[in-house]
């Protein structure tokens, strides 16, 4: 099994070299972004499109253009697709929402082993270990819960149901379900009911008749990653007139904006509920958060490598190879040049970090429905809160 990878390894460089010196690709023009996403998954053609969008739109002035690097074999496990596409000297690895906690940390320890820059879209939860490599573009664990607690505060609730998808949503939706400890809400008593969807299924009528007649709760907060369940919901619960008043729906899902067509286009369709939700992406018109996260992420990768070049400090291509325990010795300049990175009115507005490599000062617009579309009713903050380990230490 070595041998064959050092033969893999061997023939990668080979390959490497030659294209180093076909006319007009020189190796300072030409940067390999790499991704252990299928082809053909969203993941993948995310980032596709936003590598051709940075050809197109910047490659000319910056002279800098990127090449998509991804694994050949795709039944190999997640520790051999980052082996081989690092042995194709990328810059950077573009981690998408798409691989499971476990896979992802995987991938982020290896970034830090061998000093490859991750940037990851997504949020960084409470057990995963602290990587000088791993820059965070998407927002932190908890950030939607905490702008969504702001509709609480205008809407005078005294109660809420909060339905979620997953089990993994559960730490995510913390500063929601302490909603009732740390919300200023002038005397008034909130009481919150948490239940988990139902999962393996697209008939919810169940779900929401109980609902409805037992748990008799009109405010209710939809939390899924899924677009397709807010769409089913919405439908079917319209369905059950349940998209009339007294009942108000909140989702934190940030692509609630796309659905506008689908519900108007329903058949015979009506809501005169109130349905408000969050948006990150700040640029019109809409495109799907995790499309502009990916456009992103290439873009700061662009423009390190860009500001970089400037400073004479631009960074050098190398194989990295697994086996041999290499590093890429130029991981740590190129990583610092990503942190130090601060860029105004991108696709989710400002993008700079903080020194752990967490997002900052990231924005959320509230959005409404009215008049059958959705409009932006303001910006949203988020309440930063210190995080505690169990011995109390700040995290």
């Amino acid at each position: 099994m070595q041998e064959k990878c050092r033969l893999v390894g061997f023939s990668i460089r080979i390959l490497f070299l030659l294209n180093t010196i076909l006319p007009g690709i020189t190796p300072d023009d030409r940067f390999h972004i790499g991704t252990i996403a299928n082809r053909g998954s969203f993941a993948y053609e995310h980032l596709r499109y936003a590598i051709d969008r940075w050809n197109t739109e910047h490659g000319a002035h910056t002279q800098i253009k990127f090449s998509i690097v991804s694994p050949i074999r795709y039944d190999n496990n997640y520790e051999e697709r980052m082996c081989e596409i690092m042995q194709q000297g990328i810059v950077a690895v573009v981690l998408s929402n798409e691989e499971n906690e476990q896979d992802s940390q995987l991938i982020k320890s290896m970034c830090h082993y061998f000093n490859i820059p991750c940037l990851s879209l997504q949020s960084t939860s409470l057990r995963d270990s602290i990587s000088d490599f791993v820059t965070l573009l998407g927002p932190s664990r908890g950030a939607g819960a905490r702008a969504t607690s702001e509709f609480l505060d205008s809407m005078r609730w005294t109660g809420f149901l909060l339905a979620y998808q997953h089990g993994s949503d559960l730490e995510d939706l913390s500063p929601l379900m302490q909603y009732k400890q740390i919300a200023d809400t002038g005397g008034r008593r909130i009481h919150i009911k948490v239940r988990r969807l139902p999962n393996n299924t697209d008939d919810y009528e169940p779900f929401l008749k109980y609902v409805k007649t037992r748990l008799k709760q009109t405010n209710i907060i939809i939390h899924s990653n899924n677009i397709t369940v807010l769409y089913n919901l919405l439908q079917q619960a319209r369905g059950l007139n349940m998209a009339e008043p007294p009942f108000s729906y909140v989702f934190t899902n940030t692509d609630l904006s796309l659905l506008e067509d689908f519900l108007n286009n329903m058949y015979g369709a009506s809501f005169h509920c109130n349905i408000t939700g969050l948006q990150l992406v700040k640029n019109d018109p809409m495109m799907k958060t995790q499309l502009a996260l990916t456009s992103e992420a290439v873009y700061v990768v662009g423009m390190a490598i860009y500001r970089m070049r400037e400073l004479g400090h631009a960074p050098r291509q190398s194989a990295v190879m697994c086996d041999s325990h290499d590093i890429w010795s130029d991981g740590r300049i190129m990583n610092e040049g990503i942190r130090k990175l601060k860029l105004r009115n991108q696709l989710t507005g400002d993008v700079q970090f903080k020194s752990n490599g967490e997002r900052d000062d990231i924005m959320y617009h509230g959005v409404g429905r009215i008049n059958s579309q959705f409009v932006k009713s303001g910006t949203l903050k988020i309440i930063e809160r210190k995080r505690f380990d169990k011995d109390g230490y700040v995290l």
